[in-house]
């Protein structure tokens, strides 16, 4: 991929990285599986406060999730980030309750079984069965997810037939072969190598654009981002096979920055997001 493809860091992002080297913060690769779901769950200090909304627990076919929003038409069923093995409710419960609000939709966020205590198809299967109870208090369908909720979520949607699907800088690829691999294998944060633990811990197979029939799609990608070319590849790969697909590119972000809500490309993406859902 074109080296266009990458901007200078925002500053603000910039500034989020100076602050994480003062307070010694160590590489994800060099954390056990436990310190990184801690990490995961520290990662709430660059979100902004929650915002008042509607949320109330359940338990979808045996699978706990959480709910945001009003009742409404259409939903949108959420699977989080976190390389397969952290990221919970928790993780993502502040920023899913500011897309909620802004969007005025139904979100259901899926607590699903981790890697390395769950392998594949545990992640899978608790999100379709969570996306089958879904189906039924809802009459329209979207699935959704960041990183590795955005396979989750592409892989739900061959069995479920959603309206349509978003995925955020999706994991895709188990080979991490692309070049924006290459590219940022070292960093500057997180790594393609950080990538490539989730997926020995998790394994699973690929998911492209020849998998099988996708519904219309948002990818969002990353400048500095692993996962950036294997994303805009199988976007392209959707257009080829007559897929509507629309694609926003954040040139001078990195990869999580969907969760990070202090920063304002945050803030603009879920904007985006919520304006998309509102007219579903």
């Amino acid at each position: 991929m074109p080296t266009a493809l990458t901007a200078p860091l925002h500053p603000e992002v910039l500034a989020m990285l100076e602050a994480q080297r003062l307070a010694g913060a160590r590489p994800r690769s060099e954390l056990t599986v436990e310190e990184t779901r801690a990490a995961m769950l520290a990662g709430r200090k660059w979100q902004l406060a929650p915002v008042d909304c509607p949320v109330r627990d359940a338990v979808a076919n045996g699978v706990p999730v959480r709910l945001y929003g009003p009742e409404s038409a259409q939903a949108l069923l959420y699977a989080h980030g976190g390389r397969f093995f952290s990221g919970d409710l928790a993780s993502h419960d502040w920023p899913l309750r500011m897309l909620a609000n802004a969007s005025r939709r139904r979100i259901c966020a899926v607590d699903y079984r981790l890697a390395p205590e769950h392998r594949h198809p545990a992640a899978i299967d608790d999100v379709l069965s969570a996306g089958r109870w879904l189906a039924g208090q809802a009459d329209q369908l979207i699935t959704g997810g960041d990183s590795a909720g955005g396979y989750l979520a592409a892989l739900a949607s061959l069995t479920l037939r959603p309206m349509w699907q978003l995925l955020i800088y999706p994991m895709l690829d188990p080979e991490c072969g692309s070049a924006s691999y290459k590219e940022f294998w070292k960093g500057p944060w997180p790594s393609g190598e950080d990538m490539k633990r989730g997926w020995d811990l998790y394994g699973g197979a690929a998911v492209t654009a020849e998998s099988g029939s996708f519904p219309r799609t948002l990818v969002i990608t990353a400048g500095t981002d692993p996962l950036r070319d294997e994303a805009l590849d199988f976007a392209a790969g959707l257009r080829k096979n007559g897929v509507k697909v629309e694609a926003h590119h954040y040139a001078d972000m990195h990869h999580g920055f969907f969760t990070q809500t202090t920063l304002s490309r945050s803030r603009e993406l879920i904007a985006l997001v919520a304006a998309e859902l509102a007219r579903s």
